[in-house]
Order: structure tokens, then sequence, then C-alpha cells
């Protein structure tokens, strides 16, 4: 059986988000020169894989779409054109930056990573919705242990409630209430203060 050194290789760019896959053969990699490979956004084109031959491996560096770093791999050649589909993989997040074999197949793992990328994206944003929460009513607590939490009226009987896109005060004496937005800029004013006066 005789091998065929062809194979396709695909990459995200982290400078435009493009996905290139692009065909390669062996005599792409021969000699002493670098094969460079850039993002096929003819509006970017930055060069994001690299490729030298180093005797019997393949030194490959590629700017990583997770972390922003450069990484840098050693494969053998014949580990390179033998495998019907391998991922190089980013140090620091463990997501795929390299995707090598056939076709089709690194468009399905691509596909497939980015899906689970843009899960983890939404989970770390309700999770930093929720911690933004959690800090606001711990200091409105501390507040209110302390007494320093009052109503223009003059009472002291104060309630919470709490949503996805507020944290309200309301004087359960008048009804006069105050409404705090559950974002950073916010908790971080809140922080700034030490009295609450509805």
């Amino acid at each position: 059986m005789i091998k065929e050194f062809k194979k396709s290789i695909g990459y995200i760019c982290p400078y435009c988000s493009t996905i290139t896959v692009r065909d390669v053969n062996l005599f792409d990699f021969s000699g002493s020169a670098v094969a460079e490979f850039l993002c096929s956004n003819s509006m970017c084109a930055h060069q994001n894989v690299r490729v030298s031959s180093k005797k019997d491996k393949y030194a490959i560096s590629v700017n990583c779409p997770i972390c922003g770093e450069t990484h840098l791999y050693n494969i053998r050649k014949i580990a390179f054109w033998h495998n019907d589909f391998f991922v190089l993989r980013c140090s620091e997040s463990g997501f795929g930056v390299l995707f090598i074999g056939a076709d089709e197949k690194i468009k399905v793992e691509i596909a497939e990573q980015e899906k689970l990328i843009n899960e983890l994206e939404e989970d770390f944003k309700v999770s930093e919705e929720l911690s933004i929460i959690f800090e606001a009513v711990e200091h409105i607590n501390e507040l209110a242990k302390s007494g320093s939490i009052s109503c223009s009226c003059g009472g002291r009987n104060i309630a919470i409630e709490i949503d996805n896109d507020f944290i309200t005060l309301f004087c359960r004496d008048c009804g006069i209430e105050r409404k705090i937005k559950t974002d950073k800029a916010s908790l971080e004013d809140l922080l700034k203060i030490s009295t609450i006066v509805l």
C-alpha cells in the first residue's frame, strides 16, 4: 500500500476568529525553508502557523486563539503523516489549536470545539453575574448590621429583593425603594459607600 503524503490542517485565527483549512503535502515541508500559514481572511492575513523541518521531526509553532500565547510542538514526521487525525492542544486550556487530518473531520472537530467554548463562556458569564450579586449583598448586609442603612422617612425597617438585573432595597414603613444595578460598575460604586439612605 502506498501512503499518500497529503493532509489538511485547520486552525482558528486568534486575531479575527476565521477558520482556515488548508491542504498540505510532503513538499510543503521539505528542505530548510520554513512553511508559514496565514489566516484565509484576506482582510486579516496574519501568520498563524509556522512549520520547519528538523531531521526526523517537524517544529511547529501556532498562535493560540484561546490563551493568546504561541505554542511550540515537535512532531515526529512519521507520526505527522501516518496518523489519520490528531489535534495539537493549548497547554493552558486543553482546547485544540491545530487540527491535522481529513478536511471534513477538521471542520466537524472545530465546530464541536466552538460549541463547547460558547457554552463555557455562557457559564462564565452567569458565574460572574452571581459573584457580583453575592459581593453586593454581602456589603449591604454588613451595612445593615452596623445600622448604616435607613430611610428618609426615619424608618430602619428595610427589606431586600434580588433579581437578575437589580438588587432592590425598600422601606417596609413607607414603601420608598432604591434599585442597585447588578453590574460591575455599580458594585464598585456600592463598595465605596459606608451609608445608604433610601
